[in-house]
């Protein structure tokens, strides 16, 4: 690990630790009336919590616990990297949730916190099995992932955006609803069939960088899994649409890959950008008067909580990251990348002001900038 790396993760993990810790306390009611300290603690076991909220935050504190084990690991070795980062993000868990004691539209809770340092622990040790695979990456199973963390981020934010909020279903009448909703739901609509296309594409590009000899095969395996986790998760269920995109973006495997790499990476890059453009403008009926820019993160998750907040999460960090990764692979520089993927994502935000029932904020430059940052200390090798 080089001192350019623990600079970069020195700073990433500062902004991870201000996102986690405004997202959490947000919108800062304190309140010291009622029970003392000790009384507020004892609150902690009884709280509940939902799978949903055991998953978020788990992801929350994986990248906090990767980014503490990398800038350990080089000067303390490999066990102490692992167990400092996961002992600093239990104490950081721990001092949040006891502030949220004193929060008066929060709810703090064990399982939070036990949550929270697995997710920790999980990315320490993905931390360390980078750092350790770089030197015998040939001998590693997983040579692909571990050398490509944030490509295979990428992947999982998709198939997560599919599947969340992960809540399985054992009721064979509820299967048979996802199949009979893909049999009535009619011909797939364009618009959505091309959504799908692309962001497929997109998986098959990230399955041949991860597994450049098996990456349709990846792919395939991808596609598999969101297919069955559709019909065995329950509120979801199979779309014409996303069978189609599939189905395409197999189709399209061979003639996408005789491309050369930084040329295809180029041609996905501008047309994720057009698509984020699109969704994000569409209906195009601009007004005169300018709305105000959020600059709150997350302002619409953090007042108005809802189901489809996770998957919203999963989708916001696969579009504004892959944009930047597929900059990067097209030849950037992961400086280059970042500034111009969360440059033109802020443009669309800031065109977004003048749109009426549209909400302009910070959240998705914040996550380009996040994800550039990811790319510049976990990997290096530019591929152009």
């Amino acid at each position: 690990m080089i001192a350019n790396d623990r600079r970069i993760a020195g700073w990433l993990l500062a902004a991870i630790v201000f996102l986690v810790a405004f997202g959490s306390l947000y919108p800062f009611s304190f309140s010291l009336d009622g029970a003392g300290p000790l009384e507020r603690l004892a609150e902690l076991p009884r709280a509940v919590t939902t799978r949903s909220d055991v998953a978020a935050n788990i992801l929350l504190y994986l990248p906090l616990g990767a980014c503490l084990a990398w800038l350990v690991y080089a000067r303390r070795g490999a066990a102490l990297a692992v167990l400092g980062a996961t002992l600093l993000a239990a104490a950081f868990s721990f001092a949040i949730e006891f502030a949220q004691l004193y929060e008066t539209r929060r709810v703090a809770s064990l399982a939070d916190l036990a949550s929270n340092a697995t997710g920790a622990f999980l990315g320490a040790l993905l931390a360390l099995a980078i750092a350790r695979t770089r030197s015998r990456l040939d001998e590693s199973p997983f040579a692909g992932l571990l050398r490509h963390p944030v490509a295979a981020a990428l992947l999982f934010s998709w198939i997560g955006y599919r599947l969340a909020p992960f809540a399985p279903v054992l009721d064979t009448a509820e299967w048979a609803v996802s199949f009979a909703a893909l049999r009535t739901g009619g011909w797939p609509a364009p618009a959505e069939s091309l959504v799908h296309l692309l962001a497929w594409l997109v998986v098959l590009f990230l399955a041949e960088r991860l597994a450049p000899a098996r990456a349709v095969a990846l792919a395939a395996v991808s596609m598999a899994m969101v297919l069955a986790g559709r019909v065995l998760f329950a509120g979801l269920g199979l779309e014409a649409a996303e069978v189609a995109g599939m189905a395409g973006a197999l189709l399209l495997a061979l003639p996408v890959s005789r491309l050369a790499r930084p040329r295809a990476a180029w041609l996905l890059a501008l047309a994720l950008l057009a698509l984020i453009a699109w969704q994000g403008l569409v209906p195009f009926d601009f007004q005169l008067a300018q709305d105000r820019f959020a600059l709150l993160p997350f302002g619409e998750s953090l007042t108005q909580y809802r189901a489809a907040n996770l998957a919203d999460m999963f989708l916001r960090c696969f579009m504004n990251g892959a944009l930047v990764w597929l900059l990067f692979q097209a030849g950037l520089p992961a400086l280059a990348a970042t500034g111009a993927g969360a440059g033109a994502i802020f443009a669309v935000e800031l065109l977004q002001t003048w749109l009426p029932g549209q909400t302009a904020e910070i959240t998705d430059p914040l996550l380009a900038i996040c994800a550039g940052g990811l790319i510049a200390v976990f990997e290096r090798d530019n591929p152009g």
